[in-house]
């Protein structure tokens, strides 16, 4: 029997509680805010230290009463946040609520996937580690929905964005011992879906973890998770029950630059994840670079490289996927490799080629000088949204996710973070009501 106090009835309509609750907080509809990953903090004081520098003044510059964000917790932040005694767990985090109050900013989601410091000098494949198949990495999961439950508004659901289990090419992740190592990824991530169903059979709080495809993972894009999920929680690979709690609480967190990057049709990867039961929980409205060599003269390839130099730098790693003439695409696990190609003379990965490059770039830039940029998918994926209203039930979550301020050549990043984020945001809410999509 359920320990919800108010049983099966509310559990149906738990959706549309956490809508009207969070629309309370944040305005009608699904919420939006941005992902505090651009910030470097990696203890409380830190983090609270950044909202306040940057965070309240995008609210301020929005007029906003409140503002969303995406929190993001390194290991030892959130080690720090529950360490201790029940009673000084508690005062820690009633202190860090309060703090998030008065700065009217409102916690609805938390980015898991950067586990350790996101922000050291190097980070790279880092950011993999460690991978779903180990325990340190459901462990800090777990802690990230208690900080989550404890932070969220009475009666509103949220969603925590993870790895897509891990980076491709490691040794652990080929041949029978990925197998084997796939399998526990799995059989963790399903012990997690059941921690969140009891949570939320205990305290009526539904909190979704949404697995983010990413170019060079094992989820690259929609359709490998798909594969991985008809495989490990589909049956008869386990029961009904268990396959139906897996549908419910792990779901896919869309990000559109890594769709984009990938070169997916957003409207037919999320029709096909909707006839396996796969549901988006997150959106993380995100844009890439994009290069067109097909027509560039001499001087305007000259002019593109030049520029794609500024953005070959050394903290993260920034997957790059050539299309070809006759159509036939290839993925380069970093641009700095790609571009030392292209600079030795071999010039057929430029000739008659189109790049999409992984770099969260400002969303709403259409061009960046000589090159351009993907904003037209977030534009598309919206698109979608209206035409297909039906896909989307108001519980997916919108967040933009662009964590590169830090790195972006100084002609992109000229203003303030602040500032950067605030015409992100306006440009968002724009393109939304533009669509009709209640915010």
């Amino acid at each position: 029997m359920s320990k919800h106090p108010e049983g099966e009835e509310a559990k149906v309509n738990s959706q549309e509680v956490n809508s009207r609750v969070v629309g309370s907080e944040l305005g009608a509809g699904s919420p939006i805010g941005y992902c505090t990953n651009v910030h470097a903090g990696t203890n409380l004081a830190q983090i609270l230290a950044n909202l306040k520098g940057c965070a309240l003044r995008v609210r301020e510059h929005l007029g906003k009463q409140n503002l969303g964000i995406g929190l993001w917790f390194s290991q030892s932040a959130a080690l720090e946040m529950l360490s201790g005694s029940r009673v000084e767990k508690e005062r820690r985090i009633g202190e860090f609520r309060d703090g998030l109050s008065q700065m009217g900013l409102v916690p609805y989601t938390l980015n898991g996937f950067p586990q350790k410091d996101f922000h050291q000098s190097v980070v790279k494949h880092r950011v993999y580690e460690p991978a779903w198949w180990e325990p340190q990495r459901l462990e800090y999961t777990k802690q990230l929905v208690s900080i989550l439950h404890e932070l969220l508004p009475t009666g509103v659901g949220g969603s925590i964005s993870t790895l897509p289990i891990s980076w491709s090419h490691t040794d652990d992740s080929r041949g029978e011992v990925g197998l084997m190592v796939q399998q526990q990824a799995a059989d963790q991530l399903l012990e997690l879906a059941l921690h969140l169903n009891e949570l939320y059979e205990q305290t009526g709080r539904r909190i979704v973890i949404a697995l983010e495809p990413e170019p060079g993972c094992l989820f690259t894009d929609h359709a490998s998770l798909r594969t991985y999920y008809e495989r490990f929680w589909s049956e008869p690979a386990i029961d009904a029950k268990r396959a139906a709690i897996a549908r419910k609480y792990l779901t896919i967190c869309h990000d559109i630059c890594h769709s984009a990057v990938m070169a997916e049709d957003q409207k037919l990867a999320i029709e096909l994840d909707r006839q396996l039961g796969i549901r988006v929980g997150k959106v993380q409205v995100s844009s890439a670079i994009r290069v067109d060599w097909v027509g560039k003269s001499p001087e305007e390839r000259a002019l593109a490289l030049e520029q794609l130099g500024l953005f070959a730098e050394d903290r993260y790693l920034h997957q790059t996927l050539v299309i070809k003439s006759d159509g036939s695409k290839e993925l380069f696990e970093d641009l700095p490799k790609l571009l030392t190609r292209v600079r030795n003379g071999q010039m057929q990965w430029v000739d008659g080629c189109q790049w999409r490059i992984h770099f969260h770039v400002p969303i709403y830039a259409e061009r960046l000088g000589a090159i351009d940029s993907t904003r037209g998918e977030i534009l598309k994926f919206f698109d979608c949204v209206r035409e297909h209203g039906d896909w989307f039930d108001g519980s997916e979550q919108y967040e933009v996710e662009t964590y590169a301020w830090s790195v972006l050549p100084k002609s992109l990043a000229s203003e303030s973070l602040d500032v950067g984020i605030s015409r992100e945001l306006r440009w968002l809410e724009e393109a939304m009501k533009a669509r009709a999509i209640r915010l």
